[in-house]
């Protein structure tokens, strides 16, 4: 009860204020004219006051609230799910009240309406939306009431700040390959399956000059085309994912924002990649220089999503000074994949330099057109695609694992193939 009261607030309205006025004009006025009728008034409003107050703070008085939560972890784009759990001890009934929670998430401010009559307990569901990752606090708990004329307006607040995990999304990529050196669209696809290997890594379209017993006849059946088995090459190097986190080059629009989907970017492919038994690696310079050397394993994927779920875009470290940086990190085998939506060529010649000497290159370019940008990207997709790196667009709104399916071709448009696989997404044309 204690404890209650030092979080119990009273305040007065700007109607209580006005009565307040009044009462005192009245008072006086009654103490210099010296009228009866003027002191009943006083008399009648004195009491309103009190009465008032007294009800503002005995509707609160005995009122517990405790907030728990189902899960303390959640992902971007999920909600996390906790409810709020009210008991009125007193006789007396809560009335109607504003319960809100308070919290320092993006549009994640509970508020509601609701009354509880005496000796009665209820629940209220709480789905909070996470819109962005980071660690954040959730609590306390604010009721606040008033009595029936307005006059004062009676607060409470309990329960301790929690603390919530929103990690980045991971979603799945069953289309997306790591680029294999020194070739690439059509060419790679020709070259990969004539080197046979126990395993089959895909089943594509049917190129002329593919020998019959490449031909997958199940899915050639299930389609209505010639559909080719796609060998795999052999596990090669370590991959570095590498995160522009560069404050300049990311923007936002709402709740949509080009950082959140760089991030979710990175886990996706991150754990993509660790399912195919790779190692993997992360570069990114943001609010500090975030490095994990490369491994695999569940232990890898936790502790990418924690550093990607820590960090901030604030870095002032250019795309060029990152990977000039980091060069003798990636070695010269393996895979690089570039995860940027910066407009500027300035990086693509020190990728050109990989990948000629032997790294196996790709970039993951988001379109800062499509969230409100001026800076058209096809100047650096063009840049890229003439010295032969794969370039996957995604813009607003692009489901990730279509955008990831297949890179751009130089005729301008990725199309992809019928049936299991999405069938076309918008990609900027060079």
């Amino acid at each position: 009860m204690k404890a209650a009261f030092l979080g119990f607030y009273a305040r007065t309205t700007s109607r209580g204020r006005g009565m307040m006025l009044l009462f005192a004009i009245v008072l006086f006025a009654a103490v210099t004219i010296g009228e009866g009728v003027l002191y009943q008034v006083s008399y009648f409003l004195a009491l309103v006051l009190v009465g008032s107050y007294v009800y503002s703070r005995l509707r609160l008085r005995r009122l517990d609230m405790r907030m728990e939560n189902r899960s303390y972890t959640a992902h971007v784009g999920s909600m996390l799910q906790g409810y709020v759990h009210l008991h009125n001890s007193s006789r007396l009934g809560t009335g109607w009240m504003e319960i809100v929670r308070v919290s320092n998430m993006p549009e994640g401010l509970l508020s509601a309406a609701t009354a509880v009559s005496g000796g009665c307990e209820q629940r209220l569901d709480v789905n909070t939306p996470c819109y962005a990752r980071g660690i954040y606090t959730i609590g306390p708990l604010v009721a606040r009431t008033s009595d029936p004329l307005g006059l004062f307006r009676a607060e409470i607040r309990q329960g301790k700040p929690m603390k919530a995990v929103v990690q980045p999304p991971i979603v799945p990529l069953p289309y997306f390959r790591l680029p294999v050196a020194e070739s690439s669209g059509e060419e790679r696809a020709r070259d990969r399956s004539q080197t046979r290997t126990p395993d089959v890594a895909t089943v594509r379209e049917y190129f002329y000059g593919d020998s019959l017993n490449q031909v997958h006849w199940l899915s050639t059946a299930k389609r209505g085309q010639l559909m080719s088995k796609e060998f795999d090459l052999g596990r090669g190097g370590d991959a570095w994912i590498v995160l522009d986190l560069e404050q300049g080059v990311h923007l936002s629009q709402g709740t949509e924002r080009t950082d959140e989907y760089a991030v979710a970017i990175a886990a996706s492919l991150a754990n993509h990649i660790v399912r195919e038994d790779h190692s993997v690696g992360l570069v990114a310079y943001g609010d500090r220089e975030y490095l994990l050397p490369p491994a695999t394993g569940v232990k890898q994927i936790s502790s990418i999503l924690e550093m990607l779920t820590l960090s901030r875009t604030e870095g002032d470290s250019s795309l060029a000074s990152v990977l000039r940086r980091n060069r003798g990190r990636f070695g010269g085998s393996g895979s690089l994949l570039v995860i940027t939506s910066s407009t500027s060529c300035a990086w693509v010649p020190i990728l050109r330099e990989l990948a000629y000497g032997g790294l196996n290159v790709a970039v993951i370019l988001i379109d800062p057109a499509s969230f409100g940008g001026k800076q058209p990207v096809d100047e650096v997709v063009t840049e890229l695609v003439s010295v032969g790196i794969p370039v996957y667009m995604v813009s607003k709104g692009d489901p990730l694992a279509s955008a990831l399916s297949r890179p751009i071709t130089p005729r301008g448009l990725s199309i992809f193939e019928q049936g299991d696989t999405p069938e076309r997404i918008r990609a900027s044309a060079i």
